[in-house]
C-alpha cells in the first residue's frame, strides 16, 4: 500500500479526515503602557550583547511535551509577499515540486513567483548554518502577523539555500520553524518534497514532529524504521507498529505493541491505548479501547496527533498546553470539533497561517446555525452576512461592528467585506475602519482608494485614515497632521512612538518628532542591516522575526524602525508598509 493511500485509510476507518482546512484552497497586544524605557529584549542571546550565542542541546526526536526544539549542534542549517504595492491578499501557495520530481542540487519549496515566493537571491551570500541557527531558536509564532506572513513565504518559496548546509538540514530548520509558527501544511508539504535519501537526523526528528502537528500519521510511515534506529524515544516504536497495522501486517503491529506494553515505564498507559486504537482501526477488525482523557494531563503533540488521527475529540481546553502556535494547527484539523476551530480562527488569522478570506469563508462554514439553518442576526456569522448585504451604509456599519469586537482580529475578519465595498463620499464616517481592514488583509490599493473619501469626513477620521495610509500607502504626513492624529487617536506615548518608528523606518519621518523612543544599534541591527544592503530578503526575513519573538505588547518601537527599514533597503516594499501600518494599528 503507499503512502498516500495510507493517509486515506484512518479517515475511512474512523470517519475523520486527518488534516486540512474544510473551505476554499489556502492563500496565505495589547498596549504596554507608556515611556517603557527599558523593554523585554525579544532578541536571541548575541544580539542585543556582545557575548557569542550559546549552543543548546537538541530536542527528543519525537517531542513528550510541547516544547520546540532548540539548536542542535551539529545542525547544518538558517524565509512571503511579492513585494509589489497593490498586492491584495496573500497570493495562494502554489505547489511546485515533488520529491520523485527532485532532480540533485535543484533548489528545494514548494512555492514559485506564481504563488509569491522571494527571488532566487533570497539567500545569497547567507551563512546557512548561522541562519538555521536563529530558526532553531525561534521558539513560535512572531508578534507580527505581516513578518510571520514574509517569513513563510521566505521559508517556502523554492529558492537556492544559503552556503554552508545541506538539503536536510536546510529542509529541517524551515519545516521545523513553519510548524512552531503555526503554519503546519506549509512544513507537512515541505518535507514531504525532499527525498528520503537526503534526510539526516535533523530531518527525521522535525519530519515526525510535523506529522503529529498535523494529525498525518501515514507522514510518519516511509520513516518510522530510521527513526527507530536513530533515537530510542519509544514513540518510534509505536509509530512502527501503527503504520504496520495501516499496511495491513497485524502480527507485527500487535507484537510491537506487547513489547511497548511489557517495557514498565517506558510511556503512560493512555498513550499505549491511543496507538492501540490506531492498530485496531486500521486493521478493520476487533473494538478499540475507550479513552478516558481524565487519565493523563496535559496534552502533548504525540497524544493531540495520534488521538485526532484515531477519530478522539481533542478537548478544547487542552490545546492551549501546544503552545502559542496551536491555533494554526487546530483550524485546519478536521478531526476537531466545528465549535473549537470556530473558537480559534481569529487567532490563527492574525497568526498569519490564514488568510482573510480563508477567515470570512471558514465563519460561515463553521459558525453554528440556528433552529431554522440560517445564523442569527447578533452572532459572528449574522453579522458578517450583514457586512456583504444590504445597503452600503448597512454593510459600513456592519464592518465597522465587527472591526470593534476583536481588535486586529476583528479588522481581519472584516476585511473580505471591506475589499467588496465600493469607496463612497456617504460612507465617509467609517472610512478610518474599513482602512485599517484593508491593510491589515494586505489589501494596499483597495485602502489607498477610501483616502479620497477619508479627506472628506470629520476631523478625527481623517487623521486616523491618514496615518494608516501614511505608512501602508505613502501618503504624505507633516508635523501637523501628526498633532492632528494624536488628538484624534488619544494616542498612548507607545502609540506615538509607533508610528514616529514607522515612518522613520520607511524614510517618511523627516521634520518630525521622534520623542518617544531611540534608534538602537547591536549585533542584530548590523546583521539586518548587512543582509538588507546584499539585498538577501530571506535573509533579512528570518532576522525579522528573531527581533519580534513574544506578544506585540513587548515590541519595541526601535525594532520595528530597524524591521521597516531593512525590508526597504532590500526591496521588499510592499512587507515594510504592511508591517509598519500593523504596528500603527495594533499599538492602540
Amino acid at each position: 500500500m503507499g503512502w498516500a493511500s495510507k493517509r486515506a485509510v484512518l479517515a475511512g476507518s474512523a470517519g475523520v479526515i486527518a488534516c486540512g482546512l474544510l473551505l476554499a484552497a489556502p492563500v496565505v497586544g495589547q498596549d504596554a503602557g507608556p515611556n517603557r524605557d527599558a523593554p523585554k529584549s525579544l532578541l536571541p542571546p548575541g544580539f542585543d550583547t556582545p557575548a557569542p550565542a550559546p549552543s543548546a542541546a537538541p530536542a527528543p526526536l519525537l517531542p513528550g511535551a510541547a516544547a520546540p526544539p532548540a539548536e542542535a549542534a551539529t545542525a547544518e542549517q538558517a524565509p512571503l509577499l511579492t513585494g509589489q504595492p497593490g498586492d491584495v491578499t496573500p497570493p495562494a501557495f502554489v505547489e511546485t515540486q515533488t520529491a520523485a520530481a527532485l532532480p540533485p542540487g535543484a533548489p528545494i519549496g514548494i512555492i514559485d513567483a506564481a504563488g509569491g515566493a522571494f527571488a532566487a537571491d533570497a539567500f545569497i551570500g547567507s551563512n546557512g548554518r548561522f541562519l538555521a541557527g536563529l530558526a532553531n531558536r525561534i521558539a513560535g509564532p512572531v508578534a507580527s502577523r505581516w513578518v510571520a506572513i514574509t517569513l513563510g513565504r521566505a521559508l517556502a518559496s523554492r529558492v537556492p539555500g544559503p552556503a554552508g548546509i545541506g538539503d536536510g538540514d536546510w529542509v529541517a530548520a524551515r519545516a521545523g520553524l513553519l510548524v512552531r509558527m503555526g503554519a503546519v501544511d506549509l512544513a507537512r508539504r515541505l518535507i514531504d518534497v525532499l527525498p528520503q535519501e537526503r534526510y539526516t537526523p535533523a530531518t527525521y526528528r522535525v519530519a515526525g514532529e510535523v506529522s503529529l502537528a498535523a494529525a498525518d500519521l501515514a507522514g510518519l510511515c516511509p520513516i518510522a524504521a530510521t527513526g527507530r534506529a536513530l533515537s530510542d524515544d519509544v514513540m518510534w516504536d509505536l509509530a512502527w507498529g501503527m503504520c504496520a497495522a495501516m499496511d495491513g501486517d497485524d502480527i507485527t503491529a500487535a507484537g510491537v505493541i506487547d513489547t511497548v506494553r511489557n517495557r514498565r515505564g517506558a510511556l503512560p498507559a493512555f498513550d499505549l491505548r491511543l496507538a492501540q486504537r490506531v492498530v485496531v482501526l486500521a486493521g478493520g477488525a476487533g473494538r478499540a479501547d475507550g479513552i478516558n482523557w481524565a487519565e493523563e494531563e496535559g496534552l502533548t503533540p504525540y497524544r493531540y496527533g495520534v488521538a485526532s488521527a484515531a477519530g478522539v475529540t481533542v478537548p478544547a481546553d487542552r490545546l492551549a498546553a501546544l503552545g502559542p502556535a496551536h491555533a494554526g494547527w487546530a483550524v485546519r484539523n478536521a478531526a476537531l470539533p466545528a465549535a473549537t476551530r470556530f473558537a480559534l480562527l481569529r487567532q490563527a488569522a492574525v497568526l498569519g497561517t490564514l488568510s482573510a478570506d480563508e477567515l470570512a469563508s471558514a465563519v460561515a462554514a463553521l459558525a453554528p446555525a440556528d433552529a431554522s439553518g440560517g445564523f442569527a442576526a447578533d452572532s459572528r456569522a449574522g453579522r458578517l452576512r450583514d457586512a456583504f448585504t444590504g445597503s452600503p451604509q448597512d454593510r459600513a456599519e456592519a464592518i465597522a461592528a465587527i472591526a470593534g469586537d476583536d481588535d486586529y482580529g476583528g479588522l481581519l475578519e472584516a476585511a473580505t467585506a471591506a475589499a467588496a465595498l465600493k469607496p463612497a463620499a456617504a460612507l465617509a464616517g467609517q472610512s478610518d475602519v474599513i482602512i485599517a481592514a484593508l491593510l491589515a488583509a494586505g489589501n494596499t490599493r483597495a485602502a489607498r482608494a477610501w483616502w479620497p473619501v477619508a479627506q472628506d469626513a470629520d476631523d478625527d477620521v481623517r487623521a486616523r485614515a491618514q496615518a494608516l495610509l501614511a505608512a501602508g500607502a505613502g501618503v504624505a504626513m507633516d508635523s501637523g497632521d501628526v498633532r492632528a492624529w494624536r488628538d484624534a487617536a488619544k494616542a498612548s506615548p507607545r502609540r506615538e512612538a509607533m508610528l514616529a518608528a514607522a515612518l522613520s523606518g520607511l524614510g517618511q519621518a523627516r521634520g518630525l518628532d521622534r520623542d518617544g523612543f531611540k534608534a538602537i544599534s547591536n549585533r542584530w541591527t548590523a546583521a539586518l542591516a548587512s543582509a538588507a544592503r546584499r539585498r538577501a530578503a530571506g535573509e533579512v526575513a528570518l532576522l525579522a522575526a528573531t527581533g519580534l519573538q513574544g506578544g506585540w505588547a513587548d515590541v519595541p518601537p526601535a525594532h520595528v524602525e530597524a524591521i521597516v527599514a531593512a525590508l526597504m533597503a532590500c526591496g521588499r516594499v510592499t512587507e515594510a508598509r504592511l508591517l509598519a501600518a500593523e504596528a500603527i494599528t495594533r499599538s492602540a
